[in-house]
């Protein structure tokens, strides 16, 4: 097995091909992601730099069961929304959402890229809730599988 090297230099995640990645419940919902953790070989952890456009939105509003997750601004603006509140969200500002916490997304309403890392947990299993629209994910080891889930309406 080769071994990954354990430090990326700026350049080393510049060079990074960047994938266009639309939300699979949602293909208007777009993001374009480096994945710094695959590109370390880490296994249980996800690390990826991630660019919003104008009117991009990370994901479908949702909230994992086992996955804990997490956020960091590093330009832009965008406005984080948690639960039902809205909040505006700038360089330095850091969000973390434990298992079993409120649904989020972040969205990305303006004219300059936000960019940020987002981060958690790749456990074996988990179970993430959309509740807006009623669906729920199984991922059993790296394999999803979506479902209606009338019981979050």
């Amino acid at each position: 097995m080769t071994q990954k090297s354990a430090l990326l230099r700026s350049a080393d995640v510049q060079a990074l091909t960047e994938v266009h990645r639309p939300h699979p419940l949602n293909p208007a919902l777009v993001r374009h992601t480096r994945s710094l953790g695959d590109a370390t070989g880490l296994a249980t952890i996800g690390v990826h730099f991630v660019r919003l456009e104008k009117g991009d939105t990370s994901s479908v509003h949702h909230y994992h069961h086992q996955d804990e997750e997490w956020v960091y601004i590093l330009s832009g603006c965008g406005v984080a929304e948690i639960g039902d509140e809205k909040h505006e969200v700038g360089p330095g500002d850091f969000m973390g959402f434990t298992a079993g916490s409120q649904a989020h997304s972040l969205h990305n309403p303006n004219a300059e890229d936000l960019v940020h890392l987002v981060g958690g947990n790749r456990w074996p299993f988990d179970v993430c809730d959309y509740p807006r629209i009623g669906k729920r994910r199984y991922r059993i080891n790296g394999k999803n599988a979506y479902v209606d889930a009338e019981i979050l309406q």
